[in-house]
């Protein structure tokens, strides 16, 4: 017997004959599945080992043959070549991946393993055939022709065209933007996500209305945006008074009315104001208060401070 430390060992059957273990029993420390292991109390490992092995005899090799209403194996599994994954003898405790293992109780390691394996094998062999079905009947069809150069194409859409004055051709259809998309489109439809417009309904609906509520709010931005803004200035104290100008301004962002609470944005002189609400802070800033369209034409119409110079 070569020791440990020279690379050898005992092997399991003198270990067993050296812990005088009795027969059908597991080496204490063993890690793999016993059935009704858990369920046993207040006895030795060993003790409980021998006594669930000659209730179920779980030690016996795998039969192949059908029993109380299992399948045999319909494939001779691989033996293990060290390159190979799904074996005949798979290791208890092997973490990797075993298809339809999650879906096998009752058995041992091993006969969930052998199962699982065949129904993998079995799988693989029917794909490999569906495919090569495929490839022969795809094969025997002859190949298909290019037809837009037949004449007889061209002829049958200009009688569609004469026929069908309201509906064009597709090569010259254009897609509105508000026409849904066919179902199963993964792309980003607009307003139907965060809003009621995509609860209840088909998805052409959902879609139709969606697109439709984004084109209604984007002409009317874009008309507000175009629409001239008239602003009268104050007639300087020095000349004539300017004449009236025209110009394209968007909407007031500090209002009258103050700030709505929660707003993130900059708000001058707001740091410095304590003791009131968001609202009253904000209505009596300066950059609310103001009548004048915008805070640039209210700093212009405000009297200039005198410019007190100092001589050294």
């Amino acid at each position: 017997m070569t020791s440990v430390a020279f690379g050898g060992g005992p092997t399991l059957e003198q270990r067993r004959d050296f812990a005088g273990l009795k027969d059908g029993t597991q080496v204490p420390g063993y890690r793999g599945y016993i059935p009704q292991i858990k369920y046993r109390v207040g006895k030795t490992y060993g003790n409980d080992t021998r006594e669930i092995n000659y209730d179920f005899n779980y030690k016996l090799p795998l039969d192949t043959t059908p029993v109380q209403g299992k399948k045999a194996l319909r494939n001779s599994l691989p033996e293990s070549t060290g390159d190979n994954k799904y074996t005949r003898n798979m290791v208890p405790g092997y973490t990797g991946y075993i298809p339809r293992m999650p879906y096998k109780f009752g058995d041992t390691y091993k006969v969930d393993c052998d199962y699982c394996i065949d129904d993998h094998l079995s799988n693989v062999a029917k794909y490999d055939g569906k495919q090569s079905d495929l490839r022969r009947s795809t094969r025997a069809f002859p190949q298909l022709q290019s037809l837009n150069e037949d004449p007889a194409v061209k002829n049958h859409l200009n009688t569609y065209r004469d026929t069908h004055p309201d509906r064009p051709l597709m090569m010259e259809d254009h897609r509105a933007p508000t026409e849904p998309p066919i179902p199963g489109y993964r792309g980003f439809i607009p307003r139907i996500n965060t809003t009621e417009m995509g609860l209840g309904c088909r998805y052409n609906q959902t879609t139709k209305q969606g697109l439709e509520s984004f084109w209604n709010e984007t002409n009317f931005h874009a008309a507000n945006r175009s629409a001239p803004v008239t602003i009268n200035r104050h007639p300087s104290t020095i000349g004539p008074p300017k004449p009236t100008t025209t110009a394209n301004f968007g909407r007031r962002l500090y209002l009258n009315d103050g700030m709505i609470p929660k707003y993130t944005g900059y708000v001058p002189q707001r740091r410095f104001n304590f003791g009131h609400t968001y609202g009253d802070t904000t209505r009596s800033l300066e950059v609310c208060a103001h009548p004048q369209p915008t805070f640039g034409e209210h700093i212009k119409t405000k009297p200039r401070e005198p410019v007190i110079s100092s001589i050294c």
